[in-house]
């Protein structure tokens, strides 16, 4: 399932959205990392040998065994822009919906919400929410204005665009200087996708920026683009 995001160059790019497996598959991962850090407090605290009263002990434990794992998942995407572990591990993060990077009160809803999304219902209102929302969103998405997708995009950049040169290369667009790193990779995005409709309609988006008119077919001329910002990115 794709999720098409205008970007702030008002061009249309299409994220792959994580599946529900592989969402699943993440929190699975993130639970038997928790699991490790129970057993470690669990070990731990008793071998220090410091808390006297039982009743002490008790809540000392419980506290060093839950609060950092109630907070883990909110200061993991915040301080790991929108992954914890095992979105890590399944290469999927939290985006907002406009493609950019979410906020901390995007993040700090997410979490919230967690407790009905997942705690309460074993994941159920999670599963049935992401599967008719079309978005990939659960209610902490929905509240957040976010989503989940893949980080890796299923046609691999590299495949499409090689910024290496030959030693005689030529550049064709001197006016690519103008374009930014973000319209690069916005472009990448646009070839990842293969839509000839959304290559055309970026193509006569950078003609109008760079006041040029090129006979090349959309693709060829977005790769030479490509291929022209890195030769001058290569030269300074």
């Amino acid at each position: 399932m794709s999720l098409q995001i205008e970007t702030a160059q008002n061009v249309d790019v299409d994220y792959e959205v994580a599946s529900i497996g592989d969402r699943i598959l993440a929190q699975l991962i993130d639970y038997a990392v928790y699991f490790v850090w129970i057993m470690i407090v669990a070990i731990m605290i008793p071998a220090l040998g410091v808390m006297k009263s039982g009743i002490s002990q008790t809540w000392i434990m419980t506290g060093a065994m839950f609060f950092p794992i109630a907070l883990c998942p909110l200061l993991c995407e915040y301080f790991w822009d929108g992954q914890t572990l095992g979105k890590i591990a399944l290469k999927i993060k939290v985006i907002k919906l406009d493609g950019s990077k979410a906020t901390l009160s995007a993040y700090l809803l997410r979490w919230l919400l967690t407790t009905i999304d997942i705690s309460l219902f074993s994941g159920l209102v999670a599963i049935i929410t992401i599967a008719v929302t079309g978005k990939g969103q659960r209610l902490g998405d929905l509240a957040a204005g976010t989503t989940v997708i893949k980080t890796q995009p299923t046609v691999r950049l590299e495949d499409i665009v090689v910024p290496a040169h030959a030693p005689n290369y030529q550049p064709k667009y001197a006016g690519v200087a103008r374009l930014s790193d973000k319209d690069i990779r916005t472009i990448r995005k646009v070839l990842a996708t293969n839509n000839q409709t959304l290559m055309e309609e970026t193509v006569s988006k950078i003609e109008e920026l760079l006041g040029i008119n090129s006979l090349d077919t959309a693709s060829e001329f977005l790769r030479t683009i490509v291929n022209d910002y890195h030769f001058y990115a290569s030269e300074e």
